[in-house]
């Protein structure tokens, strides 16, 4: 019987380049992989684990999987679990869900297949649990990797692991320690998804900014970004994922002039209140927080800044919060999204005792964050109109319609532009220039010139 493996993938894009690489080694194994579930007989799940709204829908998207097994009347169905909800604690994950056949921790990914396929042909035969601890697998250019990305853009994972300690943060407790990859396999990568006809390389990690400093050579963002730059094509570099405590200028000129990198700064920054800063560890105080974003708007005005923000952290009292809210309007970032507060085990943050936030005052402000930059985004949209930009369109949406990003957007996370097409016989995804004519919160509608 064919091994047939339907997959989902929760969480990020860091995640997905995971389960890229299961993919990868499950086709060249002689697995088939289905688009539907009905038609697969094993179910693989690749979890994610970051916060708590990510552990509740992995554990019902796991709940669902084992009814989807227990449904099967005449075949043998399998489901299988892997990713950061088993690596951050095995045991108690397979206690929760006994009934599920094999777990999968992040350092067993390229060996995937092999679990699989012995799970499958041995269901007698008891699996055994992931190690759990810190991992210490990195993929590289030599593995093998299935992208299921749209054709038009893919994930690098420059580097895993994270060695900044904030205080609201697990993902060092279960991901490890960073571990960079080396220049020539990115770049060799980056050759690899071009040739594949790839038009947008995103480069992700946890921390993208401090990649290469484990080497101790010398080794940066920067650095690799401008040997990137070297290779020949049409395409966009874009780098998610930076902490405004390893940021330079260095990396802020190679954003902003670049042949291929693009002029967009991905830096969450959490908070602009000098004591919640201090609370979380991010090793900044507010003040500095906001002088280096007003050095990066006079200096590099070139760049599309997106940050995140965090509200509700225990401690942050109500100017606290207004100190932040007040920034966001004054500052009006290009791109922005809020997260409300949710202690994580095994962290500094829910230990804290003293000045808890209700969750639901911290949804209110999380609320009243996304509602004052929804009226940003719109303004910025509005003053869009008229203007020609350069795009990438990737999706038809009817027959003369395409669904398309500009350099400010990145994928899945901001905005959209919907583009007439100027002859509906371009049926490929490509660069193009267009007019904007119309503007909404978070699309602007525009014609292709």
């Amino acid at each position: 019987m064919p091994i047939i493996v339907y997959i989902v993938s929760l969480g990020c894009a860091k995640n997905l380049v995971d389960t890229e690489v299961m993919c990868g080694a499950l086709v060249e194994n002689g697995c088939l992989l289905a688009a539907k579930e009905n038609d697969a007989n094993v179910m693989l799940i690749n979890t994610c684990s970051f916060i708590l709204d990510a552990r509740k829908e992995a554990q019902e998207t796991i709940e669902a999987a084992l009814k989807w097994k227990r449904r099967a009347r005449k075949t043998r169905r399998m489901v299988v679990v892997a990713g950061c909800l088993v690596q951050r604690n095995p045991q108690e994950t397979k206690e929760r869900f006994p009934d599920v056949d094999l777990f999968i921790g992040l350092d067993d990914v390229p060996n995937a297949a092999d679990l699989i396929i012995n799970a499958f042909n041995k269901p007698d035969e008891v699996q055994p649990l992931p190690k759990g601890g810190l991992p210490t697998y990195l993929y590289d250019h030599t593995t093998t990797r299935l992208t299921v990305t749209p054709e038009t853009y893919a994930y690098i994972k420059i580097a895993e692991g994270c060695d900044h300690h904030c205080a609201f943060c697990a993902i060092p407790t279960f991901r490890g320690h960073q571990r960079s990859r080396q220049p020539e396999s990115v770049v060799e990568e980056c050759k690899q998804l071009l040739a594949q006809g790839v038009k947008e390389i995103n480069f992700i990690a946890q921390d993208s900014s401090r990649y290469g400093t484990d080497h101790g050579n010398g080794d940066c963002l920067a650095k690799l970004l401008q040997k990137c730059d070297e290779l020949e094509g049409d395409f966009w570099l874009r780098v998610l994922y930076t902490h405004p405590l390893y940021v330079t200028d260095e990396l802020f000129e190679t954003l902003a002039h670049s042949r291929h990198v693009i002029p967009y700064l991905d830096m969450p920054i959490q908070h602009v209140a000098t004591s919640v800063l201090q609370g979380m560890r991010r090793g900044m105080t507010g003040p500095q927080t906001q002088e280096l974003l007003h050095h990066i708007r006079k200096d590099f005005p070139e760049l599309s800044i997106r940050t995140t923000v965090l509200v509700g952290f225990p401690g942050e009292t109500e100017s606290d919060f207004q100190e932040l809210l007040d920034f966001i309007t004054a500052f009006k970032f290009d791109r922005l999204g809020a997260f409300a507060f949710s202690p994580e085990a095994n962290t500094p943050a829910a230990e804290m005792k003293d000045g808890l936030v209700p969750p639901k005052v911290a949804e209110e402000r999380r609320r009243l964050i996304l509602e004052t930059q929804r009226q940003i985004s719109l303004e910025r949209n509005k003053s869009l109109i008229g203007k020609e930009i350069r795009v990438l369109l990737e999706q038809r949406e009817s027959e003369r319609i395409w669904i398309a990003r500009s350099m400010a957007d990145a994928p899945d996370v901001d905005n959209v532009i919907y583009v007439s097409a100027r002859d509906k016989r371009y049926m490929f995804p490509r660069f193009t220039n267009v007019r904007i004519t119309r503007a909404g919160e978070y699309e602007c509608d525009a014609k292709e010139i």
